[in-house]
């Protein structure tokens, strides 16, 4: 019987490689970045980026935070926690 290959086992994607890079240059440690700022400095949709960093931060290479955001919608504005993403040790040195 064939042997499961795990996620970390598994060559990173191509997006995955952007975005990794892209934290790389842009450490600013646990204060991490949104997801929609990820995917506007990767050049990808906001929606696509969060499988991406989803896969990162099962690999240990990048971690969650949280950081409070203004936010508008029809019913107001306001402010509210979002997800950050920030480099991890293992992804500072993880060579793609």
């Amino acid at each position: 019987m064939a042997e499961k290959i795990t996620i970390a086992q598994r060559p990173l994607s191509e997006n995955a490689k952007v975005v990794l890079a892209h934290l790389k240059a842009n450490d600013n440690g646990e204060v991490g970045y949104f997801g929609d700022e990820i995917a506007a400095a990767c050049n990808m949709s906001p929606v696509g980026v969060q499988g991406t960093l989803n896969s990162l931060v099962k690999r240990d290479l990048v971690a969650k935070g949280s950081r409070e955001k203004e936010f508008s919608n029809k019913s107001g504005t306001g402010v509210k926690p979002y997800t950050t993403y920030y480099i991890t040790d293992a992804g500072r040195s993880f060579e793609a």
